[in-house]
């Protein structure tokens, strides 16, 4: 008997895997692929083969694994790939509610008014949604992935092979997926099989503000975290008006950058969000009358086609100006306060400097490239294991300890790249098995229709990240050109397998579950939907790819 092959077993299912706290970056995601791989244990046909299921250490510092398993019922080569994350977000945000955050049922029970907004509280008083950390993004994709593997091990007239990849640490910088990527090469190339497709059972994400649309994705968004190293004149308060504080202008620079859709990648009808600024922050640790000597901020920015040498020369020009508008607002300033004061105030000069990363090193090294080595070397050396720091502040803390050599003390805005990176993908239809693809879900499409009276929609990206980022690349000699010298721990303590990439090159889809409002305190899933509905059109989506292989062979 299938314990996952209806709605009410595939609730349970996730209610017991949201019920496992996973925050992403603790040791609670080792309990999670712990909880994952017993009940992959449970189903019968890992049972009888146990060399088929697999949990696997990253050999990280918080000692997290990821789970494979393989079923293997194929007289062909051809083995489709899911993958899916089993990590979430943090739960501060829930505030007195957070020892509930993965209890939905309670949660919804102890939620009081003016605590969600009031869409999300018309859709809790519906009872046609459930809500909880995790619920949406994206444990029922993965409990989806999990009831259809034990649907078609049971199933005597399914023929194919399925690889699924349940991994952790998609929410900060996918270590989890990078290191699934190089074991699967290692498995398909020793049983030899060989990769077809890749699929994601990501929830819809909404592609503007209102939207409740269910889609279909032929692809999915890129990310590039873009860097900003802010320097200033230090002076004292008492002294304003003589020197320039990194605070304004890292003000400045956000003023131009934030929300603004000349920075967003256009492809047909299809955009992406423009960037949003995740963390800014001055460096000053202690207070004093001194102004901060340096400040530092980094922005998500979604790609569809944009590299980071383009990105890069975007950036400039408006770095150029902000800081060139801070440069000459303090000037304008100490101009009014002598003409007001008839005091004999000292006349400022700048000489501001936009820098990358790279370039900026080429100073600080002054023709002896060991000197930046040694400080970089020196800085992971102290730095890197410290719970307190991750890639982003280690990446900051390396350009602080340069910026100590270096021989400007002039304004600056220096440009770096910080991880994780995550490549464009999509479906590029030109061959045989990607126009099958591109069927495929035209077919899904019309099922849900004709079947359920649902609307799906195709989009070629899906928007809200994902790890089918790390098995197809589409422009690595460009990217790695630009990323790699101007990510300061690149190739240290972060880098992405691009070789391992190379080897599977596969085309990606992602289907999953409906919901609203991920990352929020509203997070939720549409159960009619997301239980009955996209199990089915998930179903039919895995028989429509495999037909493919039955006529080629």
């Amino acid at each position: 008997m299938l314990k996952w092959n209806d709605p009410a077993g595939l609730e349970r299912l996730l209610l017991e895997l949201v019920g496992q706290n996973s925050v992403s970056g603790t040791k609670n995601e080792q309990t999670m692929a712990e909880l994952v791989y017993s009940l992959l244990k449970t189903v019968p046909y890992f049972a009888d083969n146990p060399e088929n299921l697999f949990i696997k250490p990253l050999n990280d510092k918080l000692g997290r694994s990821f789970v494979a398993a393989l079923l293997d019922k194929g007289q062909q080569q051809e083995t489709l790939i899911f993958v899916g994350h089993m990590d979430t977000v943090d739960i501060e945000d829930y505030g007195p509610l957070r020892t509930l955050a993965f209890q939905p049922y309670e949660y919804m029970q102890a939620i009081k008014a003016g605590f969600l907004s009031a869409d999300a509280a018309l859709d809790l008083a519906s009872g046609e949604w459930l809500f909880g950390r995790g619920v949406m993004d994206m444990k029922c994709g993965v409990a989806m992935q999990m009831a259809l593997l034990e649907q078609l091990a049971a199933d005597q007239g399914f023929v194919g092979n399925i690889l699924l990849l349940t991994v952790p640490d998609e929410e900060t910088n996918s270590e989890g997926a990078l290191a699934a990527v190089k074991f699967a090469n290692e498995l398909l190339q020793q049983r030899g099989l060989q990769g077809l497709a890749v699929v994601n059972c990501e929830p819809n994400f909404a592609s503007y503000p209102g939207d409740d649309n269910r889609y279909v994705y032929l692809g999915t968004v890129g990310k590039l975290l873009p860097g900003f190293y802010f320097v200033g004149k230090e002076t004292h308060v008492g002294e304003s008006l003589s020197g320039i504080n990194p605070d304004f202008i890292a003000a400045e620079f956000l003023r131009r950058v934030e929300v603004n859709t000349d920075f967003s990648d256009y492809d047909g009808a299809e955009m992406t969000l423009p960037p949003i600024c995740l963390k800014f922050k001055d460096l000053k640790e202690l207070y004093s009358v001194q102004t901060p000597i340096a400040a530092a901020m980094y922005y998500n920015l979604q790609t569809f086609n944009t590299t980071p040498e383009t990105a890069i020369e975007k950036f400039r020009v408006v770095a150029k100006a902000a800081l060139e508008a801070a440069c000459s607002r303090v000037l304008e300033q100490a101009a009014i306060y002598k003409e007001r004061t008839k005091l004999p105030v000292k006349e400022l000069h700048f000489n501001p400097q936009v820098l990358t990363y790279s370039e900026f090193c080429e100073i600080v090294a002054e023709g002896d490239a060991k000197r930046v080595e040694s400080v970089v070397n020196d800085c992971i050396e102290r730095y890197a294991s410290l719970p307190d720091v991750d890639e982003r502040e280690l990446n900051i803390r390396i350009i602080s300890a340069l910026y100590e050599l270096c021989p400007l003390r002039e304004p600056m805005i220096i440009m770096f790249f910080a991880p994780p990176y995550y490549p464009h993908v999509r479906l590029k239809a030109d061959n045989a098995f990607e126009k099958h693809l591109l069927c495929c879900a035209e077919r899904l499409t019309e099922r849900a229709q004709t079947e359920f009276g649902e609307t799906v929609l195709k989009q070629r990206y899906f928007q809200g990240l994902s790890d089918l980022s790390y098995f197809a690349v589409q422009d690595a000699d460009a990217v790695i050109g630009g990323l790699a010298p101007n990510m300061p721990s690149w190739g240290r303590t972060y880098s992405v397998p691009i070789e391992e990439i190379r080897k599977l090159n596969l085309p990606v889809i992602n289907f999953g579950p409906h919901g609203r409002d991920p990352h929020k305190v509203s997070e939720r899933l549409h159960k009619k939907y997301s239980f009955e509905k996209a199990p089915v059109l998930l179903r039919t989506l895995i028989d429509d790819i495999f037909s493919f292989v039955e006529v080629s062979n």
